[in-house]
């Protein structure tokens, strides 16, 4: 092709030099007058620059004009091929380059957007390291944990960003390994701790060559806490089981070995495997509603509910209750809006907080019931002026079988489940519940929003 330009042009200054070849041998055999020679010349030259900008320097500066936005990656511009000429066939190669570089830009675009798609939806965070260590590419689940910038982070070191020893140790082995390395368990402060599981895999080019590393983060915390809670919460049932059950097992086997003809010791000891029983009971039926709260969370079958009429009901089922332990026990329930939600569950909610407070608030003392709306949510409370909760116990009386004071709550016949199984029904309806303490005693408020 460069062959056939080359040829072009040095014929064309041949031909040049022909014509003026020619117009001296006439001008010396024939008289020719100055003036025609110069226009001769003119014309001759005139034409073939004509033809050398028409067939190859405009050509050529389309070309380099097209090659130039091609750089710039504009590809959609296409060179006009106008025949079979050497520039045409080199127009034609740059035209099927573009095309060709289209359809593969295409091609890794969407291969692109699709791992991009891919990472942003994982809930697991994704670091990738070059060879030299630093980072560059971190996915939406990285940001939200660590709260920084993909933008921010890439080309810094891991250590610089992730201010966890542990972590950039774990990434430098692989580095240097070349060996996938996994952590069973990583605490990082995120600002809050959390335990993750992190595996980190070397990244290789098709020719061995070590480009990289990319780790996957995986947040265990909520696993390792529901793990705990599970293990606790075995203990617990089986600790709450056996001690009934052993009291019962005793009497009986008292009974069995001659005390059941005194009917005296027979009639005490029936006494309280009766009242063991009915505390087996209790248990069960706490442990099949809570799980029966947990199957039904977020799909309960909610109904108009005059929360007004369930508190007074409430009140004046434990009036006798708290007068037998001469307990001021007053209310000051206004006229409160009907909420959606289960009626028996709300009932429950009442019965247990002013079952509680009655029960743990000592002779002579008062309790007290009241409620308010603030136009968007409905606040109830239960206040007495008992002994009070120790304020490192105030985050944990919602949990199964806690009790600040476990001798007293079986004194008074408790399982330890009333306030799991509040919370429980409480966030079911989209409430919040909690407890605060003070110096003349605790109080239990709950909230219901009007709207869910």
């Amino acid at each position: 092709m460069l062959r056939g330009i080359r040829q072009r042009t040095i014929a064309s200054y041949i031909i040049l030099f022909c014509i003026f070849i020619l117009l001296f041998f006439l001008n010396h055999f024939y008289v020719i007058n100055v003036f025609t020679v110069l226009l001769g010349c003119f014309w001759a030259t005139f034409f073939i620059c004509w033809f050398t900008t028409r067939r190859l320097i405009e050509p050529l500066e389309q070309i380099t004009s097209v090659a130039q936005e091609m750089a710039g990656g504009i590809l959609d511009t296409e060179i006009r091929v106008a025949g079979d000429e050497e520039i045409d066939e080199l127009a034609w190669s740059i035209n099927y380059m573009a095309r060709e570089l289209r359809k593969n830009l295409f091609t890794i675009t969407e291969e692109r957007n699709r791992a991009r798609a891919i990472l942003n939806s994982m809930a697991d965070g994704v670091i990738a390291l070059d060879k030299n260590g630093t980072i560059i590419l971190i996915n939406p689940a990285v940001e939200k944990l660590l709260k920084v910038k993909e933008t921010e982070t890439l080309g810094r070191e891991l250590i610089k960003v992730v201010r966890n020893y542990e972590l950039d140790e774990l990434f430098n082995r692989a580095l240097q390994s070349r060996q996938a390395v996994l952590s069973n368990e990583l605490q990082m402060l995120t600002p809050e701790p959390r335990l993750f599981r992190v595996h980190v895999t070397p990244i290789n080019g098709s020719n061995g060559e070590k480009m990289g590393v990319v780790g996957l983060l995986r947040d265990v915390t909520q696993r390792r806490k529901l793990e705990k809670m599970r293990t606790e919460f075995v203990a617990n049932v089986s600790h709450e089981l056996r001690t009934p059950l052993t009291s019962i097992n005793g009497f009986m086997e008292t009974l069995l070995d001659g005390a059941i003809d005194d009917p005296v010791i027979a009639r005490r000891f029936l006494e309280i495997m009766n009242t063991e029983s009915n505390r087996l009971s209790r248990l069960v039926d706490d442990l099949l509603q809570l799980s029966k709260l947990e199957y039904r969370k977020g799909n309960l079958n909610k109904q108009p509910v005059n929360l007004t009429e369930v508190i007074r009901d409430t009140v004046e089922v434990f009036k006798n209750r708290a007068a037998e332990k001469n307990l001021s026990f007053t209310s000051d329930i206004p006229e409160l809006p009907e909420v959606p939600g289960d009626q028996g569950l709300l009932v429950q909610v009442m019965v247990n907080l002013v079952d509680n407070a009655i029960k743990y608030t000592p002779e002579g003392n008062s309790v007290t019931v009241g409620a308010s709306f603030d136009g968007q949510q409905i606040r109830v409370f239960v206040k007495d002026t008992g002994i009070g909760i120790p304020e490192e116990s105030l985050s944990r009386v919602f949990e199964r079988f806690y009790r600040v004071d476990k001798a007293r709550s079986r004194d008074v016949g408790g399982t330890g489940l009333g306030l799991s199984i509040s919370k429980h029904i409480v966030e079911a309806h989209g409430g919040k519940i909690w407890a605060e303490s003070h110096s003349e005693g605790s109080t239990f408020i709950f909230t219901l929003p009007l709207g869910q």
